[in-house]
């Protein structure tokens, strides 16, 4: 079974981050996947009106069902990770190094559209969550 991270291919995405007091940010990106043998290279950014969040991953295979992660976040710094995957399901946790961010996401993939759900918490206070439908281009 195919997850996000199975095939190279480019991914357009709608995103939805929900703060704590209910507001919510709303925007539209893309994610631009390379898999080669033992490295995968994802390289996403999102358009938040004017404002433009990326992240460029650096994926390593652990092992058959496990990869690790580094990506390079300008707003929040380094993330390092683990991905988890079951069959079409991937179980991600991470951390911002040098602080007290952390967070969580799962994509679900189904056909050509992965559906992402996350949180963001700075030590036990959560920052924001988030989700995005993702279609394959």
């Amino acid at each position: 079974m195919n997850h996000l991270l199975s095939e190279t291919a480019r991914w357009i995405t709608e995103t939805e981050f929900v703060y704590p007091d209910g507001s919510i940010s709303k925007g539209n990106g893309e994610s631009n996947i390379d898999v080669k043998e033992q490295i995968v290279i994802n390289n996403s950014r999102t358009m938040f009106g004017e404002t433009e969040i990326t992240n460029d991953y650096v994926i390593g295979l652990a092992s058959d069902n496990e990869y690790k992660f580094e990506s390079m976040n300008p707003e929040l710094g380094i993330l390092k990770g683990v991905f988890n995957i079951d069959r079409n399901l991937i179980f991600s946790k991470f951390t911002i190094q040098d602080t007290e961010l952390n967070g969580f996401e799962i994509i679900r993939r189904e056909d050509n559209t992965c559906f992402a759900h996350g949180a963001l918490y700075d030590g036990h206070t959560l920052i924001n969550t988030w989700n995005a439908v993702m279609k394959k281009v």
